[in-house]
């Protein structure tokens, strides 16, 4: 777990200076762009980003179970970042030409109540391009034990350039169309800076070596790539959906909205993001041992890691749920159930701990493509029932209830055919924990001014949540954290 805890603790680190930056990001786009403008940046994010997984032709799945078949560091890994960048490649002809066949079925459909969607359309063939080769060449890099550099570029640099862009708008140093050149930019920017990492670090070896490739690796690797298309297409769609449904059901106006209470929503899950990407590669390589001792240990120890923090930050976020209404403006009131529902599914992802990566690298993954599948059609039907009655409480409601379905059906999975199972009596305890600290945040008396009343109420469940938590011992890590945090602080004092 050593080199887990390390990578954890520093993507961390950079994702939550990231979920800082992201939060001044969403409250000066309130204020400066209208609610149809950010609709257009969801929607773009979201179209390209279904659009580049399906472009990797499932090959993330690939890397992620079989390299380390193919690692050699001598022998330069025996092509295979060559096969990765061929197998893009390939991906995003397949793509553009899809793309242009449901071209003037998206100008129909978007034609009159999207029409800004309709001027920067062309900006989702450079994206589609340049995001598909950042996710096979982060794949890649966390194979080769860097897992926070991805972390950093889409969580934190990502997010400064953002706050430039904003900055220089409101400067008027910049109208819109330049503003969406430059977030497309900035969500291009990845694919560019890992390619100049990986040649800086000699890794960008693109010597072909097919005959390394025999007979049974290529069919393993063909069925691999077949399902990882379909797992890693509803993966993304998952997360992405209910965005492009929002607005083919409303306009870009309503999925804007949608989009900014999302972001509040999504923060619960952050902590689970830099430990899902390090824990696969230690996970992939004790699959290949043989070693369960070792991914029971990672199940267990990621879960009630992740569901501590994530458990924390729900907590505050539905303790100062008035305060976030005050702070994003009258337009977002009644939203709040909508904060709710998001961030509950992002706790109960955070539970399941690293289930989605111990399916994914075993060689029963085929599973989880099936599971994921089958949870993206029950949210297409979730959302084809709830949208249209309830709008944007329809969304979080169709994703609250297929998140739930599909984690709690990979934990059941994972329980009868491995005997793994992440909950402990631990895990009771630490939800009891949220409660107390829940109840005494409410108990807070409402203060004069909502900031003051923000920062008091987050103080206050803050240090019951954290002081109990440490004297329960509810993790080593976190213990540990603690006493560590504890011990500088000492040291400066002096």
């Amino acid at each position: 777990m050593g080199v887990i805890k390390r990578q954890t603790i520093k993507g961390s680190i950079y994702s939550y200076l990231g979920v800082a930056i992201g939060f001044l990001v969403t409250v000066i786009s309130i204020q400066l762009l209208t609610t149809e403008q950010i609709g257009l940046t969801a929607v773009l994010v979201a179209v390209s980003g279904i659009y580049s997984q399906f472009s990797t032709l499932g090959f993330t799945r690939v890397i992620e179970r079989l390299f380390p078949y193919f690692r050699d560091n001598a022998n330069k890994h025996n092509g295979f970042l060559f096969l990765t960048l061929v197998v893009g490649l390939a991906g995003f002809i397949i793509s553009l030409i899809t793309f242009f066949i449901l071209k003037p079925h998206i100008v129909a459909n978007y034609q009159g109540k999207s029409s800004l969607l309709l001027e920067y359309i062309w900006y989702l063939i450079p994206l589609i391009f340049f995001r598909m080769y950042a996710v096979m060449l982060d794949t890649y890099n966390k194979m080769l034990l860097d897992a926070t550099t991805g972390t950093i570029l889409n969580d934190f640099v990502y997010r400064v350039g953002i706050l430039f862009l904003l900055g220089a708008y409101f400067l008027k140093w910049i109208d819109f169309p330049e503003f969406v050149f430059g977030y497309v930019g900035f969500l291009s920017l990845p694919a560019v800076y890992l390619t100049g990492l990986l040649i800086y670090r000699g890794q960008f070896n693109i010597e072909p070596k097919l005959d390394f490739i025999k007979p049974s690796l290529r069919k393993e690797m063909i069925s691999i790539s077949l399902f990882g298309i379909i797992g890693g297409v509803s993966s993304v769609a998952l997360k992405q959906v209910d965005t492009i449904m929002l607005n083919a059901y409303t306009d870009l106006s309503t999925t804007g909205v949608y989009s900014i209470i999302f972001y509040f929503g999504t923060v619960v899950l952050i902590p689970s993001v830099a430990l899902g990407k390090i824990s696969s590669t230690i996970i992939a390589n004790s699959w290949k041992n043989n070693d369960l001792k070792t991914i029971d240990d990672i199940y267990y120890k990621s879960s009630i890691n992740q569901m501590f923090f994530s458990l924390l930050l729900f907590v505050l976020l539905v303790t100062n749920l008035d305060n976030i209404i005050q702070l994003l403006g009258a337009r977002y009131i009644g939203t709040e159930w909508i904060i709710i529902l998001i961030s509950l599914s992002s706790l109960i992802v955070a539970s399941t701990g690293s289930s989605v990566q111990i399916i994914s690298t075993s060689h029963k993954f085929k599973i989880q493509t099936y599971s994921t599948a089958v949870v993206v059609l029950l949210v297409i039907i979730f959302y084809k029932i709830f949208i249209p009655i309830m709008g944007m409480a329809g969304a979080a409601l169709g994703s609250l209830l297929s998140v739930s379905f599909a984690s709690m059906l990979r934990v059941f999975y994972l329980r009868q055919s491995f005997k793994l199972f992440p909950y402990r009596i631990t895990h009771l305890k630490c939800a009891g924990i949220g409660l107390v600290a829940f109840l005494l945040g409410k108990m807070v008396p409402v203060m004069s001014h909502f900031m003051l009343d923000l920062i008091f109420r987050v103080a206050v469940s803050s240090i019951a949540f954290i002081g109990m938590g440490y004297f329960l011992n509810i993790s080593d890590e976190i213990t540990s954290m603690i006493n560590n945090f504890v011990k500088v602080l000492r040291i400066k004092s002096k």
